[in-house]
């Protein structure tokens, strides 16, 4: 997640499965799209492929410390270059009311994830979610309205567009969001909002998974962080709440104050969950930001179970640390096989253009 990004600135071979691997031989290589201008650079990626073989990427444009809106980029080469094609979503200074007071702030767009659903119909196919929320200055830890906002939804016959009108889908009331997501389990009562999208569509049936957030900034509360799944079978009408993910003891387990940042993929036709560890516990840490990405097979994506071992601890496939200051928020689609599972870092030594996407080269073995 980029505001916490900003915050920070300023035991395969015994499983019967097909996994990733990465060539340790290889280095990271980033991604600059050609045509899009680079300011403080661009995070928080989707990547996703149709029948078409065409590749498209939606990630997040950053001018720190206001704005970041949503971008989208082509690549007909199997990922080995990307073209800048259009903003979808931008990022913009807006006057708001919240319970009768009036706030001059700026509307970021963050996390989006982009899908392919080619048992829509034509002009849905393309659906783009996103987190929609309202900062304010001086964009500090705590200037964030993070429950005025809402997972927002477009939809599209191609990436390239039209897209639809916006739609809050995952919201308050009060927003006339479509699913008011803590009405559909009890244990989702305590929630306060919902980040960092992560969605695929997989065996006829549309995907989210999300940060669960009982703190205001979402920063803190840790013992109660999650990480959810949520399901459609009728292509994003109707959701219904499969699960928890991932929790505290999940993220503790591992040395963490989190696991976040989910993204949800598909691997010779099997399902996994790359997820990222955050905040390092311990007194002489270097690196106390998003760490990485963990790759981890589901046992019943319908039931929101993933793989562990006999003691309940996640079964990492592989671990994938980044080679700056922070890095994660992974994502991967089996077409992009010239970038392979593609990384979100920031390296304060490329000034200003600190955020930046990267090919880690992690192919299908």
């Amino acid at each position: 997640m980029i505001k916490k990004s900003i915050l920070f600135v300023f035991a395969l071979f015994l499983l019967n499965i097909s996994a990733l691997y990465a060539d340790e031989s290889l280095a990271f290589t980033k991604i600059s799209p050609q045509g899009d201008k680079a300011l403080n650079g661009i995070f928080d990626l989707s990547v996703e492929y149709g029948a078409d073989g065409v590749g498209w990427m939606a990630y997040s444009r950053v001018s720190v410390p206001e704005f970041v809106s949503t971008h989208l980029a082509k690549s007909m080469d199997n990922g080995a270059s990307w073209t800048y094609i259009s903003t979808i979503n931008k990022s913009s200074a807006e006057d708001v009311r919240v319970n009768g007071k009036s706030f001059k702030g700026v509307w970021r767009y963050e996390t989006p994830s982009l899908v392919y659903d080619p048992r829509d119909i034509p002009a849905r196919r393309w659906k783009l979610f996103s987190q929609r929320y309202y900062v304010l200055p001086p964009f500090k830890k705590d200037d964030g309205l993070m429950r005025e906002g809402w997972i927002e939804y477009k939809s599209a016959p191609n990436p390239e567009g039209p897209w639809s009108k916006p739609e809050c889908l995952f919201g308050h009331k009060k927003h006339n969001c479509r699913v008011q997501p803590n009405s559909l389990h009890p244990s989702l009562s305590g929630n306060l909002f919902y980040n960092e999208v992560g969605a695929f569509f997989y065996d006829g049936v549309l995907y989210m998974s999300l940060d669960a957030n009982t703190a205001p900034s979402g920063v803190g509360d840790w013992e109660k962080r999650k990480t959810v799944l949520f399901s459609s079978n009728d292509h994003g009408k109707s959701w219904r709440y499969n699960g928890v993910l991932t929790d505290y003891n999940d993220a503790s387990g591992f040395g963490y104050f989190a696991l976040t940042g989910t993204s949800l993929i598909e691997h010779d036709g099997q399902p996994y969950l790359l997820i990222t560890p955050s905040g390092k516990k311990g007194l002489f840490v270097k690196n106390r930001a998003h760490d990485g990405c963990y790759l981890v097979a589901f046992e019943d994506i319908s039931r929101a179970k993933l793989k562990r071992d006999s003691t309940g601890k996640l079964n990492v496939i592989k671990e994938l640390s980044p080679e700056y200051n922070s890095g994660g928020l992974c994502d991967y689609h089996q077409k992009n096989s010239k970038g392979g599972v593609l990384f979100s870092q920031i390296d304060m030594k490329k000034m200003p253009e600190i955020f930046g996407i990267y090919n880690t080269r992690w192919i299908p073995r």
